[in-house]
């Protein structure tokens, strides 16, 4: 997903949920700028932060990585939908520290 995606799947949860910024910003305890710079496309929020926007705008984002063409894509996301809170935090950790193993071996 890119910028222009994930804007207009924050500013679409906000319109389907009668929300505002302010009230998205003060639910995730963050500044109402920071959710304004997602809904014009000039930041994007964190993987685990937009997960909690999802949440909380009751968004299903395999409605939207569905629509891509790779199938191992699509069938990580369907297992992934699958675990408990508890197991996707612990997926999250291990792809954080395998992301960081790649970046380290690359880096040196």
């Amino acid at each position: 997903m890119n910028n222009v995606e994930i804007k207009n799947i924050i500013k679409d949860g906000l319109t389907k949920n009668n929300m505002t910024q302010a009230k998205l910003a003060a639910l995730l305890g963050i500044e109402r700028a920071t959710v304004n710079r997602w809904c014009v496309g000039r930041a994007i929020p964190e993987a685990d932060t937009f997960l909690q926007v999802c949440k909380i705008l009751k968004i299903r984002l395999d409605s939207y990585l569905f629509n891509c063409e790779d199938p191992l894509n699509s069938q990580l996301i369907t297992l992934t939908a699958r675990l408990s809170d508890r197991q996707k935090i612990s997926l999250s950790r291990i792809l954080t520290q395998m992301i960081q193993m790649l970046h380290d071996s690359t880096a040196g």
